[in-house]
């Protein structure tokens, strides 16, 4: 009996610890990314299963993505920094958006919105891998003021971004 109960308590306490991680989204699935070049050209790559962060606070993107990433802050500096698949917890979740504008099937640029829920304002550092680039390229952004969303723009054919170098300012 004694062990009856003790699996019953383990089996409802590993019930409750899926519930709780189960908004986590570490990986995308794979994609097929097809983008617009001019009218009648198009990039197209096959993208493998990846994760979203990869290495320290390093949010990979592609075009036609949104990304949830929940933030835990401890004094003020981030303790946590986890894509999600829904925003459950609007107050501490970063939504990035990054998307290619095509006018006529043709590529008119790209855009990266960040909207950030935080009351400090949020820094961080962008590269670029450029359609006919063989490297990482590195691209000025500014900061996106607390509560409030940022609007990047390029006109250059992005295969994707790396967002890296987050941080948050004292808090207000």
């Amino acid at each position: 009996m004694k062990h009856l109960v003790l699996f019953s308590i383990l089996l409802i306490s590993s019930f409750g610890l899926t519930a709780q991680t189960s908004n986590y989204k570490d990986m995308r699935p794979p994609l097929n990314l097809k983008l617009a070049v001019s009218d009648s050209t198009f990039y197209e790559s096959s993208i493998a299963s990846s994760r979203y962060i990869n290495g320290p606070n390093v949010l990979q993107i592609y075009p036609g993505e949104t990304v949830y990433i929940e933030v835990e802050l401890a004094d003020d500096s981030i303790k946590s920094f986890r894509s999600v698949s829904e925003i459950k917890h609007p107050g501490k979740t970063l939504e990035i958006q990054f998307t290619q504008n095509v006018v006529n099937k043709k590529h008119e640029g790209m855009m990266l919105k960040i909207k950030n829920p935080f009351n400090r304002d949020l820094t961080y550092e962008a590269g670029m891998f450029r359609m006919n680039d063989s490297k990482w390229i590195g691209t000025t952004v500014l900061p996106v003021s607390a509560n409030l969303s940022s609007y990047e723009t390029w006109p250059d054919v992005i295969v994707t971004l790396a967002l890296i170098k987050w941080s948050f300012s004292k808090k207000l």
